[in-house]
């Protein structure tokens, strides 16, 4: 270790039970770390003393205080290698690392598919033998019908992981199947690691093991002259985020190697954002700015557009930071409060959307609010229809996620 003032970098922590026990997993929210430590309470507990201001000198001394024995240097040496290995510690090694990565994807103009192998089969094969089996699944929307002919403007559909909440992506993308191809597909994914300017559009190609879709240069050009250069600086949370990946997959499943043009989008900020003092105002300029632009572009262009957001609803539980153990009774309250939401979010009104979020203060936290304020932005008026509406619990401390999927035509 180089620095005697140890540094943790803001990192997520979350329970993890095994065995009768409760862990902490730890995970870098920019996913420049791809790495999972799994902790003991008792060693989560010493790392606020981290902080970049206390000496491993006072850290030893501060420890030896709480265990009422002599810590010796080489124990927190240990502790911080183990971190620094993982990337989790702000030291030249990690600055190195960072670089590099950061190096590596601006170079190139594909953005491969992160998560195949583990959230889906990277065999294609058997890829699609999934998705099919999710399509005849007891919860999924059934097989696209011949010859059906919508008039879908947009969708919403889940991004939980496809092994828990597979069936219900099926409902949003049988609606697409049966309507007439787009032009370009704009696909709102939710940034989950945050971006100072609210939006991160991207400028390349999306692989997934059943294709690749390029993006519309064209569109992309005229959003351009719109828009400044930071819009499109952000391009490496693009690189593990997983929410316009899982689009794609059900996308290159249904086109069946037809080709469609995509634009990127990563969306990021809360109601809060949006609302009151602390540089709101700025931030609904900036806002407005980003829907007049892609309106311009569709203007301009002439294209035809179908807008994908790539949403989940509430997270409720431990996991989430919720000191209660959720029960059936919690489930079918949030549940309960879910479809109030989707009622406001059919009538196509964004101002209804965005108060009723804002009012109950996103206490459920709709991690897709941005993406879905934003489809609302781009297309006011449209009326939608909510075609499944399921949840999922996620661990054994009974946190759980809702979502489901919507069609608007």
């Amino acid at each position: 270790m180089s620095s005697e003032f140890p540094h943790l970098r803001p990192l997520e922590a979350f329970p993890h039970y095994e065995d009768g026990k409760t862990l902490v997993v730890l995970r870098d929210p920019t996913q420049i770390s791809e790495q999972l430590l799994v902790v003991s309470p008792e060693l989560f507990q010493l790392f606020p003393l981290f902080n970049g201001k206390n000496s491993v000198r006072d850290i030893q001394v501060e420890l030896s205080r709480r265990q009422g024995r002599i810590v010796h240097s080489e124990e927190i040496a240990r502790i911080l290698q183990y971190l620094d290995d993982a990337h989790f510690l702000d030291t030249s090694s990690y600055k190195e690392y960072e670089e590099q990565i950061l190096r590596e994807f601006r170079a190139a103009t594909v953005r491969s598919p992160r998560h195949a192998g583990l959230a889906y089969p990277s065999d294609a094969v058997e890829l699609r033998e999934q998705l099919d089996g999710f399509y005849t699944h007891p919860e999924g929307a059934g097989l696209p019908r011949s010859g059906a002919c919508g008039n879908v403007k947009a969708i919403v559909a889940p991004h939980i992981d496809l092994r828990s909440g597979g069936p219900a992506y099926t409902h949003a993308f049988r609606a697409l199947a049966e309507s007439p191809l787009p032009d370009v597909f704009v696909i709102l994914g939710t940034g989950h690691m945050g971006l100072p300017r609210l939006f991160s559009i991207s400028n390349k190609s999306f692989e997934t093991p059943l294709g690749t879709s390029e993006v519309d240069r064209d569109f992309l050009a005229a959003i351009r002259e719109q828009l400044p250069e930071p819009m499109f600086e952000e391009d490496i949370s693009h690189r593990n985020e997983h929410t316009i990946e899982f689009q794609l997959v059900f996308l290159h499943h249904l086109l069946a190697g037809r080709q469609a043009l995509i634009l990127p989008i990563l969306c990021s900020f809360s109601y809060r954002d949006l609302q009151g003092a602390n540089g709101a105002e700025e931030t609904t300029r900036w806002f407005d700015r980003f829907v007049d632009g892609l309106r311009f572009a569709e203007r301009q262009t002439g294209k035809r557009v179908t807008l994908i957001a790539s949403v989940d609803f509430a997270h409720i539980g431990p996991r989430y930071g919720d000191a209660f153990t959720p029960d059936d009774r919690t489930v079918a309250q949030v549940t309960e409060e879910d479809a109030k939401m989707l009622e406001k979010l059919c009538t196509g009104d964004p101002a209804s959307f965005f108060s009723f979020v804002a009012a109950e203060e996103d206490r459920r936290r709709i991690c897709g609010f941005p993406a879905l304020y934003t489809m609302l932005r781009l297309r006011p008026g449209l009326k939608g229809r909510v075609l499944c509406h399921r949840h999922t619990v996620m661990d054994g401390g009974g946190s759980f996620v809702t979502y489901g999927s919507m069609v608007f035509e």
